[in-house]
């Protein structure tokens, strides 16, 4: 199985990176790290890794980070359809499934 970020995901991740290098490259580092852990365990796990929060979409918190990961698969493919901060916006990523 193989991995793609949505555009949007992509860009959120990008965005949470430059927020943390502002303020620390060692947390920055960490963040990258940790979505690639979480990306790493959604792919050996896909169907139950992190938790369900709608029928096709799952949820892995990205901790000690404010943020999630989250993704579904099809066709073989893990999509990752946001890099979401929890406290933020919730369900803004849902029109990114149609």
């Amino acid at each position: 199985m193989r991995f793609e970020f949505l555009l949007p995901a992509a860009a959120e991740f990008q965005e949470a990176i430059g927020w943390y290098e502002r303020r620390s490259i060692r947390a920055a580092e960490g963040f990258r790290s940790r979505v690639r852990a979480a990306i790493l365990t959604a792919l050996a796990r896909p169907t139950s890794a992190g938790y369900p929060i709608s029928a096709r979409v799952r949820k892995i918190r990205l901790r000690p980070y404010d943020y999630g990961l989250l993704y579904f698969v099809q066709a073989e493919v893990l999509y990752v359809v946001a890099i979401a901060h929890n406290k933020r916006r919730p369900h803004y990523w849902q029109s990114r499934l149609e």
